[in-house]
């Protein structure tokens, strides 16, 4: 069950912990453990982020408005049941707004008639604008009771988790608990079990032969609906997945060798996937490795690269529409906005000349401005190497180093030397790239610097990695 083994991360990651990444900004702050999150453009509301916040467990859980532009923040629905099960909170866990229909998936709470239910609100009944006071539970305009549903057919446990508007205008909601996806008919009024989502063969001795597969998120495009798992204990690494789901209920893994995935989301600009993963490991003594969730895109070729690293417990992800990511991290109550820019990754090795070349840039990150240029430190002097890239990280002994960067074809900047300060700097004219090299608004490439180093056994090494999102 999702509730029971998150539980223990509540405490362990802490207030204070802090992702860095790409470059990670702290959008908005405050937030009362923020575990889902969708985008609204022009709607009666305004324009902006609708954020579903668990709550403490003193039943708080709210539905809040980020206004875009201005970032006033004002709580739409307030006093929603919030409790503490097992140490973590569960309230509202989703919320998506149709029609002026505001649907709010409700985990696990102690009131049998909200426990793991869909509420909707109807705000054109009961109308809701930036200035005025939040609504409560006395204004929900219908109750779709999935936990008492799924009892009903024989499942013992039920978390509505996420909610969506998919085919045939049916609500689709996905029950961590019962490992599900369930249907609502909005004709009939009536829930079905759409699709039970597979565990998965527990290849250790921890835990039950089965591992849950704890459905987390769902995604609707227009023609597919796609799913993404946490699966269960012993939450082993490489496990989840993201399914779609076509019309004949036939189920097919669209990308599988994924962590603990809490929510995921496709980049408007370029379709790509990107994903949030809770954390990098368990362990069944200590809980999951804190501050080890990320962001991570997938290239065109499949390639993992993480865009943002060292998260607090990543939720849910999600893209504005010129392609800017956002997520929100249930252990430190921050929604977090990717942005354009460098950072420094894998790492590097002695040299001769002291404890290892580091990787820089000068000038934009600007597809337009062009003026990008790629700096290397710490060399040894006068000694030959060259720049070069590819579209994902790796990590790969060569020579007297690692070499960083990986993809299915590397590109190179020319031979140089390093000059009498040991540093080697190299303007990028992205319009003399090869047209597979090339840089576009959005792409994410990695950068790094071989050298040779007649000083160490070797006879040669490398920088650590820069990885650069670009912009337009």
């Amino acid at each position: 069950m999702l509730t029971r083994f998150l539980a223990p991360l509540a405490f362990l990651i802490g207030l204070g912990a802090v992702a860095s990444a790409q470059v990670t900004v702290n959008h908005h702050s405050g937030f009362l453990s923020p575990t889902g999150m969708h985008g609204v453009q022009g709607s009666s509301m305004g324009s902006g982020f609708i954020v579903s916040e668990a709550g403490t467990g003193a039943n708080d859980g709210r539905v809040t408005f980020l206004e875009d532009g201005t970032f006033n923040r004002q709580t739409v629905v307030a006093a929603l049941p919030s409790i503490i099960s097992e140490g973590f909170a569960s309230g509202p866990h989703d919320a998506t707004l149709s029609n002026n229909n505001l649907y709010v998936a409700l985990g696990k709470t102690l009131d049998p008639a909200l426990n793991s239910t869909v509420v909707r609100f109807d705000l054109n009944a009961t109308p809701w604008s930036l200035g005025m006071p939040p609504l409560t539970a006395a204004d929900i305009a219908e109750i779709i009771p999935v936990g008492a549903y799924m009892a009903s057919q024989g499942y013992a446990d039920s978390n509505v988790f996420s909610v969506v508007l998919g085919r045939k205008n049916n609500l689709f909601i996905a029950d961590a608990g019962a490992n599900a996806v369930v249907r609502y008919d909005f004709k009939t009024a009536s829930l079905s079990v759409y699709l039970d989502i597979p565990g998965e063969p527990n290849p250790t001795s921890v835990g039950p032969p089965i591992i849950d597969a704890v459905p987390t998120r769902l995604r609707w495009d227009g023609k597919t609906l796609r799913v993404s798992t946490l699966t269960g204990f012993p939450f082993l690494p490489g496990l989840a997945k993201i399914y779609a789901i076509d019309a004949g209920k036939q189920l097919s893994i669209e990308k599988d060798g994924l962590t603990l995935v809490t929510g995921f989301d496709y980049d408007p600009t370029n379709g790509r996937l990107v994903v949030t993963e809770l954390a990098s490991s368990f362990d069944p003594v200590t809980g999951f490795a804190p501050d080890s969730g990320s962001v991570v895109e997938f290239a065109r070729s499949g390639e993992r690269v993480p865009i943002s690293v060292g998260a607090a417990l990543p939720t849910v992800v999600m893209h504005k529409p010129d392609g800017t990511p956002f997520y929100a991290s249930l252990g430190d109550g921050v929604m977090y906005r990717i942005d354009p820019g460098a950072m420094n990754f894998c790492i590097t090795s002695r040299n001769s000349v002291g404890t290892g070349a580091i990787m820089s840039h000068s000038g934009s990150v600007s597809v337009q401005a062009n003026d990008l240029a790629l700096r290397c430190d710490y060399l040894p002097v006068d000694e030959f190497g060259l720049f070069f890239y590819g579209s994902a990280p790796t990590m790969v002994p060569l020579g007297g180093g690692y070499r960083c960067v990986g993809g299915p074809k590397l590109f190179r900047l020319g031979i140089m030397k390093s000059n009498q300060a040991g540093v080697a700097f190299c303007p990028v004219d992205n319009t003399a790239l090869a047209k597979q090299g090339s840089f576009i608004p959005g792409s994410v490439w990695q950068f790094q610097y071989w050298y040779r180093d007649k000083g160490i056994g070797a006879g040669s090494s490398l920088s650590d990695g820069l990885q650069v999102m670009f912009t337009d």
